[in-house]
């Protein structure tokens, strides 16, 4: 018959009889390396038969795992419910314990114990996959962080820089730059959004002033040629009729001032 220990798949060769301490010692033969071992076991007789148990070391999802093929097994054995449930019972107890099995009765582990450790191995890789990948991404999450911060830090520092420098400024000379201010303004509120451009965080660390750059490349996008789109937005109004009924016309503003005896150039 065959077992789990070490990780590996063991024949078990012998079993000793059950002491009063309710231990036995087993012999087994590594299916691997073909190395023989005698190792101490737990004995239990709670099935109404002396059972064997090996410690192993699983992992909650692996011993979750192991249970259900137990059940599966001891299921599709043909056998009465009644001769297997109790060794089945204690087998799982002994697996929530850390413990498996050496010498069952009523099942043939040597037919499925081989390749089902494998499967069950696996669930134990994929977790570490998982647990891996999302430590990974922990880390790429945190590093993305600090850019974040060190990138809203920057521009909050260019930003009042650029007030203080318009604070200096005339009045005549801040209305001709209305367009750049609003387009600062604009740039510095969207770019401190929580996670909305972390992605280029990288890139505008790059620069001394990142704001400016910003800035500058908004105002050469808002300024291109924008002719269709006032054409379009025009041609959509008269189509529509928009403003009529909403706005004072030519016409009504006409009659009021005629009323009035004023006259309109």
């Amino acid at each position: 018959m065959k077992t789990i220990y070490r990780h590996e798949i063991y024949e078990v060769i012998g079993i000793s009889p059950m002491d009063e301490d309710n231990s036995c010692k087993l012999s087994l033969r590594s299916d691997r390396t073909g190395r023989m071992e005698a190792e101490d076991a737990f004995c239990h007789d709670g099935a109404g038969h002396p059972l064997a148990f090996l410690p192993l070391g699983l992992s909650d999802r692996q011993t979750l795992a192991l249970i259900r093929e137990f059940d599966t097994w001891y299921a599709n054995t043909g056998q009465d419910l009644r001769d297997w449930a109790a060794e089945f019972q204690l087998i799982v107890r002994m697996l929530l314990c850390g413990y498996i099995v050496a010498n069952p009765r009523y099942l043939e582990l040597d037919e499925v114990i081989g390749p089902t450790w494998e499967s069950i191995k696996e669930v134990d890789r994929e977790r570490m996959g998982a647990e891996v990948e999302d430590n990974r991404k922990e880390v790429d999450k945190a590093m993305d962080d600090g850019k974040e911060k060190r990138l809203k830090e920057r521009l909050k520092a260019c930003y009042e820089a650029y007030i203080r420098q318009l604070r200096q400024k005339p009045a005549e000379e801040l209305i001709e730059m209305a367009s750049e201010i609003a387009a600062a303004k604009f740039i510095y509120e969207e770019v401190l959004v929580e996670g909305a451009f972390v992605g280029y965080a990288d890139y505008l660390l790059q620069f001394e002033n990142p704001l400016e750059l910003l800035r500058d490349s908004w105002q050469d996008n808002e300024n291109c040629d924008r002719h269709e789109e006032i054409d379009h937005m025009l041609w959509n109004m008269k189509d529509k009729g928009t403003g009529i009924g909403e706005y004072p016309m030519v016409a009504q503003v006409g009659e009021g001032v005629q009323r009035q005896g004023v006259v309109m150039c």
